[in-house]
């Protein structure tokens, strides 16, 4: 009797496995909760998710109390509203896919964080309040985006407390089955500054490299440049080149996850004659509809521009680089399209990369009005995959 037990559990507990197979080829899909407020037709709410183009799921944003403790950053939405619950909710249908919760992001800042980091107990405050939260809203772990240690009001003690922090947090959730994972810096510079490489890599579940905003700050050019041009110089940031410094220092690069786009960075020509890399401008390009933010595009803005004016735009595919620009009069715009998205896939299945991350998808096409299929970013990062 006992051995016939024995076998059926061992079966039954096989089954189980077979239900979640452990993935390679990650497709990370970070989902911005105030989308709800974007003006139609780009409101984008929880059930506008199709989750069977994500492996993981990340719910932003979450933030710091006063007192280092996690908390909402808009109890209305993701606590009154229910944007938690509808979040999670969605493992019912889709159980395989894990559902995170991200803390942080640029708006928080640095310096909360570098005091929630700074003595044993303020860490241990944070740690034990965290495992409750995301026990209590049902996530399947956390993200951290801390931008950045020792950046914007952090101090340089950041760098090794930061380690301090993720040791806590993984002794705390690794029992409970919790994932842990960060949202990185890709530029060299704040990497040596911010980060112990090989150290919080041990703790991390994934390390989410944030492969965007690289632009440089005075000209044209493309802010999530894969590799260089031949054109460019040397000391140009890429994606590339943060992975290799990653793997270089101790980060295991099935750990590392490629970060890519949902959105353009736009700029206002000085002259609309010189509208090649390098350009002067006069500063950050005109709002869109949508995000109403001056020097940023979704690409669901960027896609429905060019449909509707096509005559109006000339674009232009930058291979090594791994994004296209497109300008029109006075406006100049560097994005990722499906082709560009995957590109950067193969890249890191080459690599032997983690997977990719797409910040956000609430900023895709998530309508397919632009090419008749929904979500096209994200399909391509499937289709590079195969897992299309």
């Amino acid at each position: 009797m006992i051995k016939t037990f024995t076998i059926c559990s061992f079966f039954i507990a096989l089954c189980f496995a077979d239900i979640c197979p452990r993935e390679s080829n990650l497709v990370v899909c970070y989902y911005s909760s105030w989308a709800v407020y974007r003006r139609a037709p780009a409101t984008f709410r929880v059930e506008y998710i199709d989750p069977k183009y994500c492996t993981h799921l990340i719910y932003t944003f979450a933030g710091l109390n006063l007192d280092g403790t996690i908390d909402s950053l808009d109890y209305y939405n993701d606590i009154t509203n229910g944007g938690y619950k509808i979040f999670t909710d969605l493992k019912g249908k889709y159980p395989c896919v894990k559902m995170l919760l991200a803390i942080g992001g640029w708006n928080e800042g640095s310096e909360k964080y570098s005091l929630m980091v700074e003595t044993e107990e303020s860490r241990e405050y944070f740690a034990k309040r965290v495992m409750r939260y995301l026990v209590h809203f049902g996530f399947d772990g956390l993200d951290i985006d801390w931008e950045y240690p020792a950046h914007r009001g952090g101090i340089a003690a950041d760098k090794e407390n930061f380690v301090k922090l993720l040791k806590m947090l993984k002794e705390r959730l690794e029992p409970r089955n919790r994932l842990l994972t960060a949202a990185l810096a890709a530029p060299i510079g704040i990497i040596t500054e911010a980060y112990n490489v090989e150290e919080i890599c041990k703790y991390l579940d994934l390390v989410m490299i944030m492969g965007y905003d690289m632009n440089e700050a005075n000209k044209t050019s493309s802010h999530s440049p894969l590799k260089r041009e031949p054109s460019e110089s040397s000391t140009r940031p890429t994606i590339d080149d943060a992975v290799q410094h990653y793997a270089r220092n101790g980060c295991e690069k099935r750990k590392l996850v490629l970060g890519i786009p949902a959105y353009g960075k736009s700029f206002t020509l000085a002259d609309k004659s010189r509208h090649g890399i390098g350009a002067n401008i006069e500063g950050p390009g005109k709002a869109g509809p949508y995000l109403q933010e001056a020097g940023f595009l979704g690409y669901n803005e960027i896609c429905e521009s060019l449909a509707q004016r096509a005559t109006q735009w000339t674009t232009v595919h930058l291979i090594n680089n791994a994004i296209k620009y497109s300008y029109s009069n006075d406006q100049w715009v560097s994005y990722d399209d499906a082709e560009t998205v995957s590109v950067k896939t193969q890249y890191a299945k080459f690599e032997g990369l983690a997977g990719v991350m797409i910040w956000t998808i609430d900023t895709d096409d998530f309508h397919g009005d632009c090419h008749k299929q929904a979500f096209p970013l994200l399909v391509a990062a499937n289709k590079a995959f195969g897992r299309l």
